[in-house]
């Protein structure tokens, strides 16, 4: 009976040193952390374009491209860009903000973007836009992006 008694105190005290671990680390911690993976997918896709920007994709990623339904897969989205003609390379962006679930395991960064683009007579510009991944932690402790939707700005009027 004793031996149960302390082994319940022992759990006990474990799973309230868990939660004060997940407390003390936070929101703000969890957010800084997909910040941070937001950060380093934008470097990775300016070093490597395409390459960098898929090797932030889970298996089974989704994006919401305009005019298409929902691409489902890494080989569907990998064919869907192929088809385009996608290069990520100039396109930029920066997490303005985001949050981690309470259990870890999903969360979401949204920020602003830019590319350079044409108008409708040609000249050069520079599109802006906004974004919105959510990310997932997978079996080997790593974030990776789960959905990615993102918009135009309209241009502004000569």
């Amino acid at each position: 009976m004793r031996l149960r008694w302390v082994a319940a105190l022992v759990l006990s005290a474990m799973g309230v040193g868990l939660w004060i671990g997940l407390a003390a680390k936070g929101p703000e911690g969890g957010a800084k952390m997909l910040l941070d993976a937001d950060e380093a997918f934008a470097s990775a896709t300016a070093a490597k374009g395409l390459e960098g920007w898929l090797s932030f994709f889970a298996p089974d990623a989704r994006i919401f491209p305009p005019g298409e339904g929902v691409i489902e897969g890494l080989p569907a989205i990998k064919a869907y860009y192929a088809k385009v003609g996608f290069d990520p390379k100039d396109l930029g962006w920066k997490p303005a903000g985001g949050e981690l679930s309470a259990s870890g395991d999903l969360g979401y960064t949204f920020g602003n973007s830019s590319w350079p683009g044409e108008d409708a007579k040609g000249a050069k510009v520079t599109r802006t836009g906004k974004y919105l991944t959510i990310w997932k932690k997978q079996a080997d402790g790593s974030v990776k992006v789960v959905a990615d939707i993102g918009n135009a700005n309209p241009l502004p009027k000569p």
